[in-house]
């Protein structure tokens, strides 16, 4: 293992010479170029000598050290975190198989819950990103405040503000959860008492489905009144009436995968909901009970100079579902 720690966001220089591509695989055939081996591929670096690793397959989504913490230093320099005094410390496994980024927010401190009601005081705030290019590890981004972490999920000394964990397939986003860890962890540091209520406050699958069906996913119409007075609406029923179902489905899904990672919290499902106000251009994964499959909804903001303009429109929408009385009746009721 390499170690390297500094002071800069922007030094990329211990996954410097790391950069990673597929590259179709031959077929030995003495002198005549061979056939191709159909749906796997040899990891090579900048030389174009094979990386000491089995080969990947075709689905397996490559997401190369130096550009993923690049992107990921890029999104801290747009941010409000304070990044002119951090504490770095970059790990290279395996001659660049697997690497990690631990940053320390030095000027930034958190009084976070360690248990039995007590808090914490002045814990630096932080963010670790994991990302392997072998399939040993998968994706994972961190933050909060705690002393340390393990790669099954769990943090030590303190709590995890955000958390996701994704396999490398076609549908991971590297940039989107990067995204997501500094705005949990921003957000959270500008709102601490509302923000800490939230990660205390238990919502399951179906009451977060039941504000999304009654908010976001919401089309005006003649049904609003029955919707909006009935909580015990049948799935049929909602099929009849106007809300938008591929949203509804997306946001659950959603949902499940914060949940996963963050517990069945209100902190949750907040999180599920500013995933979708930013990552306009991603892909989206929903559950089509009528079906009873899981079905893609392809991102409808292509065209990049839409995209600050659409991400307004979904920030206004979350603030909207946030000042509902449906929210708002959930937070108070677990009081």
């Amino acid at each position: 293992m390499q170690e390297y720690t500094h002071h800069n966001i922007n030094d990329l220089d211990a996954f410097a010479g790391l950069h990673t591509e597929k590259r179709a695989i031959r077929l030995a055939n003495g002198d005549k170029p061979g056939k191709f081996i159909n749906g796997f591929y040899a990891l090579v670096n900048d030389s174009g000598e094979p990386l000491p690793t089995r080969p990947v397959p075709r689905s397996y989504k490559l997401v190369p050290h130096l550009d993923m913490f690049r992107s990921q230093a890029a999104q801290l320099q747009e941010s409000n975190l304070p990044t002119q005094n951090v504490t770095i410390t970059d790990r290279v496994y395996d001659g660049g198989l697997r690497a990690t980024r631990e940053i320390h927010f030095d000027d930034l401190r958190l009084d976070m819950p360690v248990g039995d009601g007590r808090l914490q005081d002045d814990q630096t705030a932080r963010m670790d990103t994991i990302n392997s290019i072998d399939q040993s590890w998968a994706f994972q981004a961190f933050a909060g405040a705690y002393r340390a972490y393990c790669r099954n999920q769990q943090v030590f000394g303190g709590q995890k503000l955000y958390h996701a964990r994704r396999k490398h397939t076609r549908n991971l986003s590297p940039e989107s959860i990067t995204a997501n860890s500094i705005i949990g962890l921003d957000t959270f540091a500008n709102n601490r008492d509302y923000f800490r209520r939230m990660t205390e406050v238990k919502m399951t699958r179906e009451q977060f489905g039941q504000i999304i069906s009654r908010t976001l996913a919401f089309k005006k119409g003649k049904a609003s009144d029955i919707i909006l007075a009935d909580d015990e609406l049948t799935l049929a029923d909602k099929r009849k009436a106007t809300i938008n179902q591929g949203l509804l489905g997306q946001m659950v899904h959603r949902f499940e995968n914060e949940s996963n990672d963050l517990g069945g919290t209100a902190w949750a499902g907040y999180n599920a909901l500013t995933a979708w106000a930013t990552h306009v251009q991603d892909n989206a994964l929903w559950f089509d009970d009528e079906k009873g499959m899981y079905r893609t909804q392809k991102a409808r903001t292509t065209d990049p100079n839409r995209v600050p303009h659409v991400r307004m429109q979904r920030q206004q929408k979350v603030r909207d579902v946030l000042d509902s009385h449906h929210w708002q009746n959930h937070m108070l009721a677990a009081a």
